[in-house]
């Protein structure tokens, strides 16, 4: 299975409009056929702190997901809420 961990930092003023905007991406994400599971989790230590927790299959399915419309309209709508992001980082799961 593959992981998938993308950290990013939200506009203080954007963190209601961020995780609202997040919701329906996050439920789409979840009903594909590929996808085992796919969160939004926020600091405890930074509120403006999220980062999004996925599994998939594979990569063919991390592939697929990334051609979505849910994903790839949602995508810049979130990505200027942000300050910035980490490089999204890929783990097999031993």
């Amino acid at each position: 299975m593959l992981k998938v961990v993308a950290r990013l930092t939200v506009k203080k003023e954007k963190i209601e409009e961020f995780k609202n905007a997040a919701r329906d991406l996050i439920a789409k994400s979840n009903a594909e056929e590929g996808n085992v599971f796919y969160t939004l989790n926020q600091s405890i230590e930074d509120e403006q702190k999220f980062a999004f927790v996925e599994c998939w299959k594979d990569l063919d399915a991390l592939k697929i997901h990334e051609k979505t419309e849910h994903f790839t309209k949602t995508l810049p709508i979130l990505g200027e809420m942000t300050e910035g992001s980490e490089p999204t980082e890929l783990f097999n799961e031993i």
